[in-house]
């Protein structure tokens, strides 16, 4: 008898477990679908970058197109436009313009949604937990950033649970340490964007 009910026990706890596991994914799945499925976007960010002698904000409005690529307006001095493996930099306040390879620039690209929809596709580990910041709740997509830069290890983004927009991206050392902090700011999805927005003119 004592047998009989110890595997009672054990098979309702292995059934919690289970259905406990299944919830897990089931609420960051929604998050998920919502950033797979985006065309476009548009924001203004607040960034915060973090390094052992200081800490440096910028500011500026991002824009992305699966079609066209992205576009960042930084602090009113440049615009970065990221197309395939090129940047085209507009100086704002020199007029100058100039091209340069993509591997010039890991950071500002990082601070960009569509950065992190690639990596749902292909990142082997995706985990999820919910958080309450303030009186909102989030549904937090944790992934790995691939790369050999130990700064640039982990990443948590934070996805409104309501509308499903980004609102904060956390980017983490690979001894956890919090190394950027970005604020998305009037997200506007699956906007109507001209080609030429994407060019610097």
């Amino acid at each position: 008898m004592g047998k009989r009910l110890l595997l009672i026990f054990i098979l309702i706890t292995a059934s919690i477990v289970v259905i406990g596991c299944g919830k897990k994914n089931d609420y960051t799945e929604k998050a998920i679908d919502y950033l797979k499925n985006l065309d476009s976007y548009s924001c203004d960010i607040n960034m915060k970058i973090e390094n052992d002698k200081q800490t440096i904000n910028y500011t500026g409005k991002q824009f992305y197109d699966k079609r066209y690529g992205y576009r960042f307006e930084l602090d009113k001095s440049r615009v970065l436009i990221y197309k395939g493996d090129k940047i085209s930099v507009k100086d704002l306040q020199s007029g100058l313009k100039y091209d340069t390879d993509k591997d010039f620039d890991s950071l500002f690209k990082l601070s960009f949604i569509g950065e992190y929809v690639k990596l749902l596709y292909t990142n082997e580990v995706i985990k999820g937990s919910l958080k309450k910041v303030g009186n909102e709740e989030f549904e937090v997509i944790q992934l790995d950033i691939p790369g050999n830069n130990k700064n640039i290890s982990k990443a948590e983004l934070y996805v409104n649970k309501i509308e499903s927009f980004p609102k904060y991206l956390f980017i983490y050392d690979s001894k956890g340490k919090k190394k950027i902090q970005i604020e998305y700011i009037n997200f506007k999805a699956n906007e109507e964007f001209q080609k030429d927005i994407f060019d610097i003119t």
